[in-house]
C-alpha cells in the first residue's frame, strides 16, 4: 500500500536538502558577514596625487632654482634695463642683493636679482644671475668705478681692479659675449654724463681685450646716470653720497652661449 507524506514530513525533507546536511568535511562553512570596519576598509579608493602647483596668471615655467627647494622659480615678467639688455624677473625674487651702505634701492632695481656664490677677491662688486627672453643664461659683474677713475677721469687709475675681473671672467664664464656698460650719478648734465659713461666703458673694452679676456666678443655701451640701482636722496630729501658713489659703477654683460 502506498505511503502518503504528511504535508510536515515534506516541509522537514526540504530543510535538509537547503542546508546541506550530510555534506562532505571538504566543505567550507559559508563567510562570516564582513564588519563594518572591514567594509568601510575594502569600499576605500587610494589617495590621488596631489596635482603639481599651478603657475601664476602670464607666468612661465622656471629655469632656475634661486632658493635651493628643488623647484625651479617660474618668472613672471620681463624688464628692459636699456642698450638690449632684457631680462625674466621671477615671481618670487630669492637670495636677492640687499642695499649697501644704508642706500635703498630704486624701484624695479636690476640690483635687487639674485646672484651665484662667485669668489670676488680683488673686485669691489658683485655678480647677478639672469635669464634672457629666450632662455640664455645671463650674468652681470658690477662694480664700483671709483676703484677705477678718478673723478671725472676715463683714464684707469687702478689696474688691479680690472686684472682680477679678467680671472673672474675667463673661470666662470668664458667664452661668453661681453658688453660692457658704463653708469654715471645723477649729478651734472645728461649729455655730459652721457659721455663720461661711454669713455670709461670704452677704456675697459679695450683693457679686457688687451688682456687676454675668453670673449667671444666685447662690445662697450655709456648709459650715463639712466640706469640707476639706488636713490642718490636720502628719506629727507638730502643728498646720498653713498648712493651716489653705488651708482658710479660699470658692469658686464655675460651672455653664455646655449
Amino acid at each position: 500500500m502506498r505511503r502518503v507524506l504528511s504535508h510536515a514530513a515534506v516541509v522537514a525533507i526540504g530543510a535538509l536538502l537547503l542546508t546541506g546536511c550530510g555534506g562532505s568535511s571538504g566543505d567550507k562553512p559559508p563567510a562570516a558577514p564582513a564588519t563594518t570596519a572591514e567594509a568601510a576598509a575594502s569600499s576605500e579608493e587610494p589617495p590621488a596625487e596631489e596635482p603639481p602647483a599651478s603657475l601664476p596668471p602670464g607666468a612661465q615655467p622656471g629655469l632656475d632654482d634661486y632658493d635651493g627647494d628643488g623647484r625651479k622659480d617660474p618668472t613672471c615678467s620681463t624688464q628692459d634695463f636699456g642698450a638690449g639688455l632684457v631680462l625674466r624677473i621671477p615671481c618670487e625674487i630669492h637670495n636677492a642683493h640687499d642695499p649697501e651702505n644704508d642706500t635703498r634701492l630704486v624701484k624695479d632695481s636690476l640690483y635687487r636679482l639674485p646672484g651665484p656664490d662667485v669668489d670676488l677677491t680683488g673686485v669691489s662688486g658683485s655678480v647677478l644671475e639672469a635669464r634672457d627672453p629666450s632662455g640664455g643664461h645671463v650674468y652681470i659683474v658690477a662694480f664700483n668705478s671709483d676703484a677705477l677713475f678718478a673723478t671725472g677721469s676715463a683714464d684707469v687709475g687702478s689696474p688691479e681692479t680690472l686684472d682680477n675681473t679678467v680671472l673672474v671672467i675667463n673661470k666662470h664664464y668664458p667664452n661668453g659675449a661681453v658688453q660692457v656698460r658704463g653708469h654715471t650719478d645723477a649729478t651734472g648734465s645728461a649729455q655730459a654724463n652721457q659721455t663720461l659713461s661711454q669713455r670709461r666703458a670704452e677704456t675697459v673694452r679695450a683693457y679686457l681685450t688687451a688682456h687676454g679676456v675668453t670673449a667671444t666678443s666685447v662690445t662697450a655701451v655709456g648709459l650715463g646716470s639712466t640706469q640707476p640701482l639706488v636713490e642718490e636722496k636720502n628719506p629727507d630729501g638730502s643728498a646720498s653720497t653713498a648712493g651716489r658713489a653705488f651708482n658710479r659703477r660699470v658692469e658686464l654683460v655675460i651672455r653664455l652661449p646655449k
